[in-house]
């Protein structure tokens, strides 16, 4: 679910599409996902519906492509840190994203969008999940050459572990994601998989 392709022609106006995606943003943290409409959008970035759909498919297309924008950065393996102070740092940058930018309602909406969008679904777990994955499994590589994990330990069953709790919270909205939270998941969770 990236980005409609470019047609030959006028150049595309990257400003205008960080406008639309601002806008999209902007309007899901204001209204909720489910609020924001196409027409919503174009009249927030000061465009037409026709220049929108020139550029993405559908409205969970705009969102999916903002959001992303937006977490680029959390993607960054922390550097120099042992490893449980690295995972820390890592989910602790994801947490406060989700918790105080548009990120956490976006991520919301589009994971409640994604079950009944397969489209999106797809495009969540390769742009959003699989990117990820690929740095924590990079992390725990690292550790286990260190000495810090076990070998016999599955990386896709550990960012899980790890990272389900985080997510759970997030969509439930029934607790905080705090320092606290995620210093007791992390220990909680290596407890059981450190090497001895």
């Amino acid at each position: 679910m990236n980005a409609a392709p470019r047609a030959a022609g006028r150049p595309r106006d990257d400003g205008l599409d960080a406008a639309i995606m601002a806008a999209a943003l902007h309007l899901v943290d204001e209204r909720g996902y489910a609020a924001v409409t196409l027409d919503a959008i174009a009249e927030q970035a000061c465009t037409s519906k026709t220049a929108i759909y020139r550029r993405w498919p559908k409205k969970a297309a705009i969102i999916m492509d903002a959001f992303l924008a937006a977490a680029e950065p959390l993607i960054q393996q922390p550097a120099g840190l042992p490893f449980r102070d690295a995972i820390i740092a890592q989910m602790t940058a994801l947490a406060n994203f989700l918790q105080t930018t548009p990120g956490g309602r976006t991520l919301r909406g589009l994971i409640a969008e994604a079950q009944t969008d397969t489209a999106l679904a797809d495009a969540i777990r390769e742009r959003w999940l699989a990117p990820r994955r690929a740095v924590a499994a990079a992390m725990y590589a690292d550790a286990r050459q260190s000495g810090d994990l076990r070998g016999d330990i599955d990386s896709g069953a550990l960012v899980d572990a790890l990272y389900g709790p985080l997510y759970f919270r997030l969509l439930l909205g029934h607790a905080p994601i705090d320092h606290a939270f995620i210093a007791q998941t992390v220990d909680t969770v290596l407890g059981g998989v450190k090497a001895h």
